[in-house]
């Protein structure tokens, strides 16, 4: 493909010697089709947003208070995950709730996120004035009110009132974490420090992850309600930061889009068939790992199995013949736009990264859950703590990637995070035995982190940076909602390999109240433990490969914007309003 970012300065050189030339049709339709998506309104801001620089229209402190609202709105959104799984022996015995109904209020939270980024992510991208604040303001509220709610949940209804609070939980969270990133690049970009705030932002998410088991088996001591009523003083400290503080940039010359031409030309057919084939597969999934009733019937999986190839094929017709492919039309654009995953950065930090590196981080977790309360006899509150190594390392090595990142690029310090995070968990298995001393492990766990505190700071920058501005949101929700989606296979992996061969109450009593295995099971489920192992470090190895391939800096779309706009006859910049591309820098 011919090098754009050559053309550019080509273009610049020629026009300062004053000859004219005319732009390649090769390189005109190139740039046509990759703006394609762009509604007028969508571009317009799109030139206004590439055109930001450092500007005294926002006091310096700005950019960094709403950073430590979105770093609050992220470690309270993880710590609510990680905090639960210590409180549910309690939540089982003062609100009547069997093991079935408690894997949902577990499952229901990440069900609710990723079901609806999509969504949100498409909303947050459609050119609305303010949509991504506004969103995300609204969504501290909503999670701070679900979490109250969620505390005021009543034994005489079994648990069900919480799945339903746990939903509206999991609503704010969608809210908070589908524009996070997004919002934080729109600020930050400017001042070339994309990679510092995506490093902080990881810290926080990792900080939960370590905080949440202490934190939930400190509050759970006085009662299980203070796993949900913690959050409300720091929901409420974000809500109103949120509502003082992140407001988008309003750019004067533009005409945002309509919310009342946004109803009419809404993708439906995309959004229902999306959201309800997720929900479909979640529903089969936990119901064939944790039987509940008729809907574990063997017909009853099968149906929804069906239900949902029917509906995630019609959902792949609609968005790619109906209205993608020749029939596109940016105002009538497709919910999901199949174009993004052409961008190879994309796919390799959002795609790959998100899902199968979600995957890696996630067999860890739940695998050293599981062995920490087994072979280690350890309840889940030490659990969490012995897991404390692996959320340090990604703590910190996070910010320091992510500000090396904006300085000396993002290949090397992503491919050297997965090189020693494929070494640590390459170790595990081979090391790893039911006596092995504490250090060890937590020297292992260390390490793992460390390499993936490298990786995830300057990926999550570079998934920001390599596309337009007005796809940031989208670029957001994808990665959240590949996250959530590998957390579902993580957990199907590992309760199928590793515990595959227990009972189902000795699952319930490792699982939810741990204290050890029974010695029949125990080579079974050593066997298991190093096969996962095995998995993760090959996905590890898979992802280390692939982010070789990135740039050392990309050529940010909104850079190449500008230069073809000095760089062309305005005939031509009239037609060509953006360019997504990224190049290695000469």
């Amino acid at each position: 493909m011919t090098d754009k970012q050559e053309y550019i300065e080509g273009k610049a050189e020629s026009q300062n010697s004053g000859s004219v030339t005319n732009v390649s049709d090769t390189i005109a339709d190139n740039l046509r089709h990759e703006m394609e998506h762009e509604t007028m309104e969508q571009a317009e801001l799109d030139i206004e947003m590439s055109k930001a620089r450092k500007t005294n229209q926002e006091p310096p402190s700005r950019r960094w208070i709403v950073l430590a609202t979105a770093t609050l709105g992220a470690l309270f959104v993880s710590l609510q995950g990680s905090a639960l799984i210590v409180a549910l022996p309690d939540l089982m015995q003062n609100l009547n709730i069997n093991f079935a109904t408690i894997i949902w209020v577990l499952l229901t939270y990440t069900l609710a996120i990723t079901a609806t980024v999509p969504l949100l992510g498409f909303i947050g991208d459609a050119g609305l004035r303010g949509m991504r604040c506004i969103m995300f303001n609204i969504g501290f509220l909503v999670f701070t009110i679900g979490s109250l709610l969620c505390g005021l949940s009543q034994a005489k209804y079994n648990g069900y009132d919480l799945l339903a609070f746990r939903v509206i939980q999991g609503l704010g969270g969608a809210l908070l974490f589908s524009n996070c990133f997004a919002i934080v690049a729109d600020k930050f970009y400017p001042y070339n420090q994309v990679g510092l705030a995506s490093g902080i932002i990881n810290i926080a998410f990792a900080a939960g992850t370590i905080l949440g088991p202490v934190i939930g088996g400190a509050t759970v001591k006085a009662s299980w309600k203070w796993v949900f009523f913690f959050n409300l003083p720091f929901g409420a400290i974000g809500t109103i930061a949120g509502f003082c503080f992140c407001h988008d940039t309003i750019f004067p010359h533009v005409q945002y889009a309509s919310f009342n031409k946004l109803v009419k030309t809404f993708d439906y057919t995309g959004f229902i068939t999306l959201t309800t084939s997720i929900a479909l597969l979640f529903v089969v999934v936990v119901s064939a790992l944790f039987p509940n009733g008729k809907v574990s019937e063997t017909s009853s999986l099968v149906g929804m199995g069906v239900a949902f190839g029917v509906l995630f094929i019609a959902f792949i017709v609609q968005e790619t013949y109906v209205r993608g492919g020749k029939r596109f039309n940016a105002v009538t654009a497709p919910f999901m736009d199949f174009r993004l995953f052409t961008n190879w950065v994309f796919n390799n930090t959002v795609v790959l990264g998100g899902l199968a590196g979600g995957v890696a981080r996630t067999n860890l977790t739940f695998s050293f859950i599981f062995f920490f309360q087994g072979p280690y006899k350890k309840d889940p509150l030490m659990a969490g703590i012995l897991l404390i190594p692996f959320g340090l390392g990604i703590m910190l090595a996070g910010m320091p990637a992510g500000k090396l990142a904006d300085t000396i690029g993002f290949r090397y310090l992503c491919f050297i995070g997965l090189g020693v995070a494929s070494v640590g968990t390459m170790l595990m298995p081979i090391i790893i035995k039911p006596e092995t001393n504490t250090w060890i492990i937590s020297l292992l766990l260390l390490i793992d982190g460390l390499g993936w505190g490298l990786y995830s700071s300057p990926a999550a920058s570079i998934s920001m940076l390599c596309i337009l501005p007005q796809q940031r949101s989208s670029s957001s929700s994808l990665r959240i909602m590949f996250t959530m989606l590998s957390q579902m296979i993580a957990i199907v992996i590992c309760f199928k390999v590793i515990i595959s061969g227990m009972p189902p109450d000795a699952v319930q009593e490792l699982f939810i109240f741990g204290g050890g295995i029974d010695a029949q099971y125990l080579n079974s489920f050593m066997h298991g433990w190093k096969i996962v192992q095995w998995i993760t470090f090959a996905i590890t190895l898979i992802c280390c490969i692939c982010a070789w391939f990135l740039p050392v800096r990309p050529v940010m779309a909104s850079e190449v914007k500008e230069a073809i706009e000095d760089a062309v006859p305005a005939s031509v910049t009239t037609e060509i309003t953006e360019v997504s591309v990224v190049e290695e820098s000469k």
